[in-house]
């Protein structure tokens, strides 16, 4: 039986999913046809038990997994989750809980947030070994250096500083017991030192949930965002930071916190954060939350927010990696 590429690519390609292992797999209602196909790939592999869970839509918003999902994670080989519908202030929780769970354990964890069949023909059917291939030399050369610029001819002039932080590669593949990541997936990003950046950078393209129309102007000292100017998304988001500022750690809010650099040749620009920060040729900077270690920085923040910027050129250590959105290495 041929399966879409996208099926070979989590089951076979990202996951390398092996004969007797165990696999827990969540979706939820709208991917119906997605769990069918990927159960029907599974099963061939030959896992040594497949467990399935839907979350129903007659339980969202769902604030909580139940607890044997979370006790299964922690004794599996291999969890994937896929779910169309996410309310973020309510379902938030159990994803982070789910996170935590599968830490305790050694499985392999993908997770695909507001996915659709759109995303899974085009950012999930792309040649993942290209996309882990491009992420590990952009990681090459990011890697023990200290001095970053970002310029783009829209007036971006932004200077941080990365000495001694670690540099995460999104590549897709996760093959290692303990690996985790988003499906999609294809960015290399590193969190700059909180208190390093200055400058000046212009989000030309999108955040989350909203795609620009009129370019919004951030200026920055001191690793915090001091101005924003723009227009009606600039607004938007000055709105989301000053709701963000209301609750815990809100003070964190307009802290830069990520460079990220997209490297899936796939991935389109639709406002949706799980797909725009992927997007070949641009990077994002990021404002608010990174003291995870996923990031690898020190900033708390309610929020994160991603400001996706097209045709920038990234110089590191004097070197240049990319140049007006093509890349150099």
């Amino acid at each position: 039986m041929a399966f879409p590429r996208w099926v070979e690519n989590i089951v076979d390609v990202c996951m390398a999913i092996q004969t007797g292992e165990k696999v827990l797999l969540i979706t939820d209602e709208p991917m119906a046809v997605m769990r069918q196909q990927l159960v029907e790939r599974i099963v061939q592999v030959g896992p040594g038990e497949l467990w399935t869970y839907t979350v129903a839509d007659a339980t969202r918003p769902l604030p909580h997994y139940p607890a044997a999902l979370y006790e299964l994670a922690g004794q599996v080989d291999v969890v994937l989750i896929f779910e169309h519908r996410r309310n973020p202030e309510i379902e938030t929780p159990r994803a982070l809980e789910m996170v935590e769970a599968v830490e305790r354990g050694q499985a392999r964890f993908a997770s695909g947030p507001m996915i659709n069949e759109s995303i899974l023909e085009h950012e999930l059917s792309a040649d993942y070994r290209e996309i882990a291939s491009l992420t590990n030399r952009l990681g090459d050369r990011l890697d023990g250096r200290s001095h970053v610029r970002i310029t783009t001819p829209l007036g971006t002039d932004l200077a941080m500083e990365i000495a001694g932080r670690k540099v995460m590669r999104d590549t897709g593949l996760f093959h290692k017991p303990r690996d985790h990541g988003n499906l999609p997936a294809g960015e290399c990003y590193v969190a700059p030192i909180e208190d390093r950046t200055n400058g000046v950078f212009v989000v030309d393209k999108s955040y989350p949930g909203i795609l620009i129309e009129e370019p919004i102007r951030l200026t920055v000292e001191r690793g915090r965002v001091v101005d924003i100017a723009g227009g009606r998304e600039a607004r938007q988001l000055e709105d989301m930071l000053r709701e963000g500022e209301r609750k815990p750690y809100g003070e964190g809010c307009r802290v830069v916190c990520e460079l990220g650099i997209g490297t899936n040749p796939n991935a389109r620009l639709q406002g949706n954060v799980l797909t725009d920060e992927k997007v070949m040729g641009t990077v994002h900077i990021a404002i608010g939350h990174n003291a995870l270690a996923s990031y690898g920085g020190q900033n708390r923040a309610p929020l994160h927010l991603d400001g996706v910027i097209g045709q920038p050129t990234l110089v590191v250590d004097g070197a240049t990696l990319i140049e007006d959105g093509s890349y150099r290495v």
